[in-house]
């Protein structure tokens, strides 16, 4: 079962499927870019779903952001909006959702792929800012600024989600010696949702891709945070992949990070071993670190759950 097109209309399509176990297999969709293809790649996601029963779900394949001289409003499951600075120059969204869930609506999602940010681009330089990756730990977008002291000018950068928490809106301080360039802030990605860009300034901005949780979008000449990706405790032998990471593309072509529209593909498999997606093993790795963020601990069960599965 193949689900290769955008989904139309903004709403999940229904689909069903007889009792047996199934690979879930999730691509997410890159950010908007227009130059440089290597800005806002997609994750990749998969998971199996062991049913004793036939069962219905819902899919949802998103389309890779688009790039345009004015403001795209994004609706439902869409990245994150563009904005334009005052020299009107050409930005982009963030990438659509591309997921599997028991609802319609979204709201309680078995497997979801995040999506790369979209790029802001400064023509007078002539430099595009491209967005982050989506992924369990996304990317953060390229971003720059001029005129203002050097600690600020990477603010502007929209952050990258991760499956706890979503990305935060990029951050333009102002111009030193131009008062007309006010500060201003991006929007905070949310569930299901990118962040949208803003810029008060001269270049544009990109939006952050959406994910489980989205990514920020940018401010000023930043690009968006690319989307978070997730897996529901349903499902087993979990494998989460950030858009910075090599994996084969539908095509089985490798690729670091996937270009273009989302992707799903599901298929009827047996593996040797099933482990449960849970963080049961979360408490059975203890380590000191000093100078380091929470999230390497959770981090550090993904891999202890990878290892348990080639012992057992």
């Amino acid at each position: 079962m193949i689900f290769d097109q955008p989904t139309q209309n903004f709403e999940p399509i229904e689909f069903s499927f007889p009792n047996g176990s199934w690979l879930f297999r999730i691509w997410g969709a890159q950010g908007g870019y227009f130059r440089n293809n290597a800005g806002g790649k997609g994750a990749y996601s998969e998971g199996f779903f062991i049913t004793n029963n036939s069962v219905k779900l819902y899919s949802f394949v998103g389309q890779k952001g688009s790039c345009s001289y004015d403001v795209i409003e994004t609706l439902k499951f869409n990245g994150g909006s563009n904005s334009k600075g005052k020299d009107n120059d050409i930005s982009c969204t963030g990438g659509s959702a591309t997921f599997i869930s028991w609802d319609k609506n979204g709201e309680d999602i078995l497997l979801i792929s995040g999506a790369g940010g979209g790029s802001g681009f400064y023509e007078k330089k002539n430099i595009e800012f491209i967005g982050g990756f989506g992924g369990p730990y996304a990317g953060d977008g390229v971003g720059q600024a001029y005129d203002v002291l050097a600690d600020e000018a990477k603010k502007v950068r929209g952050k990258g989600a991760t499956t706890f928490h979503p990305g935060k809106g990029g951050y333009y301080s102002g111009d030193l010696w131009n008062s007309k360039n006010i500060p201003c802030e991006a929007y905070s990605g949310e569930y299901l949702k990118g962040g949208n860009a803003v810029s008060t300034a001269g270049g544009s901005a990109g939006g952050g891709g959406i994910g489980y949780f989205g990514g920020g979008g940018g401010a000023d000449l930043g690009g968006g945070g690319g989307g978070s990706s997730y897996a529901s405790p349903d499902l087993y032998n979990v494998i989460l992949l950030g858009g910075d990471k090599a994996f084969d593309s539908p095509d089985s072509v490798r690729e670091v990070g996937h270009s273009n529209d989302g992707y799903i593909e599901i298929v009827e498999y047996y593996p040797y071993t099933f482990v449960k997606n849970n963080n049961t093993c979360i408490e059975k790795i203890k380590f000191v670190c000093t100078n380091c963020s929470h999230y390497t601990q959770n981090y550090l069960s993904i891999l202890y759950l990878g290892f348990w599965s080639l012992i057992s």
